[in-house]
């Protein structure tokens, strides 16, 4: 392909509206025939019913830790638990000591909040670990 065949394919390529044509104008630039790009493989019908080729049985699988405690979410609900204690602790001294600026209520409620939550993550921890000890 000369230069000017090439500068004629550009041209055409600026002016056509059709996708298909574009993209063999863009092949032929390149310097490759419509014979040797083919068409792009479609991808193999997967049967919904069937169950996917599993690897697991070649790798390990890894666990969470669980300790006495019950692994990670006792850590965070100890986390959450001294955090609220804390907070319901230093609400109370400060009402004891008279004082109070009105940021003890705030203070108390959000403390009663941290541990309510840090108990529910307990619970819910113990519970996980309880499925775990029965499945193993």
């Amino acid at each position: 392909m000369d230069e000017r065949d090439r500068r004629k394919l550009i041209e055409k390529l600026k002016t056509s509206k059709k996708a298909d044509e574009r993209d063999q104008i863009l092949w032929h630039l390149a310097g490759q025939e419509k014979t040797t790009r083919g068409k792009p493989p479609k991808p193999e019908p997967v049967n919904a019913g069937a169950p996917a080729p599993s690897k697991t049985q070649e790798r390990m699988q890894i666990r969470l830790p669980t300790g006495k405690l019950g692994g990670y979410g006792s850590i965070t609900a100890l986390l959450f638990l001294l955090y609220g204690m804390i907070a319901i602790v230093s609400g109370i001294m400060k009402i004891l000591q008279g004082q109070a600026d009105g940021d003890e209520i705030r203070q108390l409620i959000v403390g009663g909040i941290f541990v309510f939550f840090g108990i529910v993550i307990f619970v819910k921890a113990k519970r996980a670990q309880r499925k775990s000890a029965e499945g193993a």
